[in-house]
């Protein structure tokens, strides 16, 4: 029986729709949902040299860059949880620190999920290629249900 939910969320098509099949299977079954976005913030190099000869600190370019980050994740979240709960589910949201395909399967696994939603890709063909598919590596590595919502 579902219990537990995991929906990988972003404000993607594809994630909207996970969240909808994942409501409907919460009324059926009385399961929660917990909505968890994931992100990896990109790498920093120190590549130049100031004109004083000293590295340039990038600490400042990380925290905007993770604090805007974490500011858009919170309201993407908050909105969708707004609509959970509008129909009466449990529900729950949390802020992934890392790369999301490996972070949302070791999550579902830790805190043993029944179903893992997610949506199909929000990337083009090439970026897919070079990158991955966040939803191919959920559907490689979890160990539990996995909903893929693919667009029409």
């Amino acid at each position: 029986m579902i219990k537990k939910i995991l929906v990988a969320y972003d404000d993607g098509r594809q994630a909207q729709k996970a969240l909808a099949a994942a409501m409907d299977i919460a009324k059926g079954t009385g399961a929660e949902i917990h909505l968890a976005s994931a992100y990896i913030l990109p790498i920093v190099y120190q590549g130049t040299i100031a004109s004083d000869g000293v590295f340039p600190d990038n600490t400042a370019v990380i925290d905007y860059l993770y604090n805007n980050s974490h500011t858009y994740l919170k309201k993407i979240l908050a909105e969708a949880a707004e609509k959970v709960s509008q129909e009466n589910i449990p529900v729950f949201t949390g802020i992934l620190d890392g790369s999301p395909g490996k972070v949302i399967t070791q999550y579902a696994d830790e805190k043993k999920f029944d179903l893992i939603a997610v949506g199909s890709h929000n990337r083009s063909a090439v970026n897919r290629f070079f990158m991955g598919s966040v939803s191919n590596y959920i559907l490689q590595h979890s160990k539990c249900l996995v909903l893929v919502a693919k667009d029409e």
